[in-house]
């Protein structure tokens, strides 16, 4: 077989599974709500170049396949171009790069910058599993997102013409002396046949996280605020409320005051029932944390009746109720009937706290556990800081986007995009 078929029908990475502790309480699909009902339909995006780099690995997989080509999934084409970006990103200051780019793990075992090749690039090992275009394809799409394709699998994803402008916005940039397009610049390195060595600034630039262009930003915030739907106004509305300064405003002295100044009232009620709920899962957090605390010397497990005299884990119990009846008075005002939140909150308030802590131990994933009236260790059993987020993650998108807590419930990345796509380009 020629290198050439070897390079497209190459296997994709094995997945490895890994173990993760994630408290969430049985209450992701609230805290999604929240983040939805908060800022609408972006996602986790939060600076242009997210979108960008998904949306040309779309164009330039039609492109290959309409030349008669096998060419890699779009996903993979992602992978590696993000890959690459953040990589050549990461090299302009190895001990203080970008916050935008993964990868910083992996870049930095490639001591002799030896790995370069799209083949190599796409693999999570020389790079990360959880990518930002993981974090990217919800906006993407019409149903739910910006609208920039259609489709539901992002392998599957349509290009609709807005979606099909900031892909060539991005891929119509000039590279190297002789003015080279990005596109036929990066055909080149998907056939294996580029040497990245020797490539000027313009290449950094033309794919870099921080250089979008001036094209590719008004496109995104054509998107995000231009269009004449309920979403777009919402953010919009938002959007005025938030400004463009450096630091994020305070959302509950700023940001839900100017909500409410400029006649927003419902808008601001419900930011304040979605950060009521952020406070329940921080207490609730805050209460496992001295769980696995009293829970860790006890090898069998520790009674529910001895667990509810200890004296910090009561008061732990009671900022958790407060928070659950604050969460329920909120959530009345804002109008915001959601099952799942209301049920954990009010079953919180009225139980005693033997009730309580069963209710946490029973939803804490393999961190702990309940068995005949005990608590136990489960199989991810560690003692937890009060402020430990209890979530492994792996150097992803998740870890560096502002809204890494999910507190803000998106507003810091709304803050975050709307500072990037009204700057200039470098262009």
């Amino acid at each position: 077989m020629s290198d050439a078929a070897t390079y497209w029908f190459s296997p994709a990475p094995s997945q490895v599974s890994s173990s993760r502790l994630s408290l969430d309480f049985e209450l992701r699909a609230a805290d999604l709500f929240f983040r939805e009902l908060v800022v609408p339909e972006l996602g986790r995006i939060w600076f242009a170049r997210q979108l960008s780099w998904p949306l040309a690995a779309l164009a330039l997989h039609e492109d290959l396949a309409s030349h008669g080509l096998s060419p890699p999934k779009p996903t993979a084409i992602c992978h590696g171009i993000e890959a690459l970006a953040c990589k050549l990103e990461y090299f302009v200051d190895p001990q203080d790069p970008s916050r935008r780019i993964l990868g910083r793990r992996a870049f930095a075992r490639d001591a002799e910058r030896e790995v370069w090749s799209f083949l190599r690039l796409r693999q999570g090992t020389n790079y990360v599993r959880n990518t930002h275009r993981q974090a990217a394809t919800r906006a993407l799409r019409i149903d739910g997102g910006l609208g920039f394709a259609s489709g539901s699998r992002f392998d599957l994803l349509k290009l609709e013409p807005v979606g099909r402008a900031l892909a060539n916005a991005f891929l119509e940039q000039r590279v190297g002396k002789g003015g080279t397009s990005l596109r036929k610049w990066l055909f080149g390195w998907l056939e294996g046949d580029r040497e990245i060595s020797g490539w000027p600034k313009t290449l950094l630039q033309a794919l870099s996280p921080e250089y979008a262009t001036d094209d590719e930003r008004a496109l995104v915030r054509s998107r995000l605020l231009g269009t004449f739907t309920p979403a777009s106004e919402k953010r919009r509305r938002l959007a005025r409320a938030i400004g463009r300064a450096v630091d994020l405003p305070s959302i509950e002295d700023g940001v839900v005051g100017r909500l409410r100044e400029a006649g927003h009232r419902e808008q601001a009620n419900e930011v304040v029932a979605a950060r009521a709920f952020g406070a329940v899962l921080d207490r609730a957090r805050d209460a496992v944390a001295r769980l696995t605390r009293a829970v860790e010397p006890g090898r069998g497990g520790v009674k529910l009746s001895t667990l509810a005299r200890d004296s910090l884990l009561k008061r732990s119990i009671k900022d958790l109720r407060t928070a659950s009846k604050n969460y329920v008075d909120k959530a009345n005002t804002a109008g915001v009937n959601e099952a799942t939140s209301r049920s954990f909150s009010n079953a919180v308030v009225a139980g005693d706290d033997a009730e309580a802590i069963g209710i946490l131990a029973r939803r804490s994933g393999d961190v702990i556990g309940i068995a005949a009236g005990s608590v136990t260790r489960g199989s991810l059993f560690r003692v937890l800081d009060g402020a430990d987020e209890a979530s492994d993650l792996e150097d992803g998108a998740a870890s560096i986007e502002p809204d890494r807590t999910g507190r803000t419930f998106r507003i810091a990345n709304l803050h975050s995009l709307l500072r990037d796509v009204d700057r200039r380009g470098a262009g």
